[in-house]
């Protein structure tokens, strides 16, 4: 007997790679997710707006938003551009409040719904090698130090900004900045305040949210030359930017139990799709946090990834200049809206950080 063979091998079971699986599990295709984690391992809590919500339906994933891990957000407060702040709330948005979200428990649970409609989900595993030969990947995969051999007629590659199947494949990233956050966790005020606050500052920018669990996720956004991001040094850096805060400082009582250095920058890849694979979600290109729009985008783009991986096993190709041509479109309007974002905060023009974007985005490397 042969390894087992699917329609579509997903590698990466974030919330696109998760999405695509779902979609082409409705239409009978068989799927395998292949997570290199066991969705137990800390992750980055990260904000949904309401209009997330009827995605997640249309996936069949509404059932997730019901878990108590989640926090209801009512909205965001910013200070941008001005040293007062701005609240835009969701009191009277169609379907309802935003989320800040468990990310453990929300990716968990996509992958759980995933598996109860027939994907086989592989968690802790990696990808030795991969290679296509008569129109078949051969797909050799390393878990707990055993190895196994999958089939599979299309790959999509839902790996995040890594992009590390496309990158194998011959596709290379193409980078607007190098921005990086500089995660922290840790015990909120009380009474619990779940608000998104968004802060601008000389060198950079805090991003934070309230979680159910009591604690608060705190994010400074900059650029990797202009802070310390050694293990020894990030810390102080962490906490100087934090005192140069206002709303973010107010809000973060407690030290950090520990940081992560988390990549945030802008890019897309330069090739989506070949011969029998596409790249999805982050791994197709990735957005600046500013946009809150990473959740939301993964859905809607691992929805298309699933209509053309279904076009590919049907030997279809003509699907596949349209996808290429809705990111171009999708990206080249997001680069804009980022420009123009970047460009209302005018209060340190000298300043390394803002000095950067204040100009045209153009690839850096």
């Amino acid at each position: 007997m042969g390894p087992p063979r699917y329609h579509v091998a997903v590698v990466g079971g974030g919330p696109a790679g998760l999405a695509a699986a779902a979609a082409l599990l409705r239409d009978d295709f068989t799927v395998v997710v292949i997570e290199r984690t066991d969705y137990r391992s800390p992750r980055v809590g990260e904000h949904i707006p309401p209009s997330a919500k009827p995605l997640l339906a249309s996936l069949g994933f509404a059932c997730v938003l019901e878990s108590a891990r989640h926090a209801s957000c009512p909205g965001i407060r910013s200070v941008w551009g001005r040293r007062e702040s701005a609240d835009r709330d969701y009191l009277f948005h169609p379907h309802g409040e935003g989320l800040n979200l468990s990310r453990p428990a929300f990716d968990l649970s996509l992958a759980t719904l995933v598996e109860k409609l027939g994907a086989d989900v592989v968690t802790d595993a990696r990808i030795l090698s991969i290679s296509r030969s008569s129109g078949l990947w051969d797909i050799s995969v390393v878990r707990h130090e055993t190895a196994s051999e999958i089939q599979a007629d299309i790959l999509i590659d839902a790996t995040g900004r890594a992009a590390s199947i496309s990158k194998r494949l011959g596709a290379r990233p193409i980078v607007y900045d190098e921005l990086i956050g500089i995660v922290g966790r840790m015990t909120g005020p009380s009474p619990q305040h779940s608000l998104l606050l968004i802060e601008a500052v000389e060198s950079g920018w805090w991003y934070s949210a309230g979680l159910a669990d009591g604690t608060i996720i705190a994010t400074f956004l900059t650029d990797p030359d202009l802070v310390d991001t050694s293990k020894s040094g990030r810390l102080s850096s962490w906490q100087k930017q934090l005192l140069a805060s206002d709303i973010t400082a107010a809000r973060v009582v407690a030290k950090a139990d520990d940081l992560h250095i988390r990549t945030a920058r802008t890019q897309r890849l330069d090739v989506t799709e070949g011969e029998g694979w596409l790249a999805v979600g982050d791994a197709a290109m990735s957005f600046d946090p500013l946009s809150s729009d990473g959740i939301s985008k993964g859905l809607e783009w691992g929805r298309k990834a699933a209509a053309l991986a279904a076009a590919f096993c049907r030997g279809d190709r003509l699907a596949a200049p349209a996808y290429r041509q809705a990111l171009n479109e999708v990206f080249s309007d997001y680069l804009v809206t980022r420009h123009r974002y970047y460009a209302a905060e005018r209060r340190w023009p000298q300043a390394p950080f803002w000095r950067r974007r204040q100009v045209a985005p153009r690839p850096i490397h």
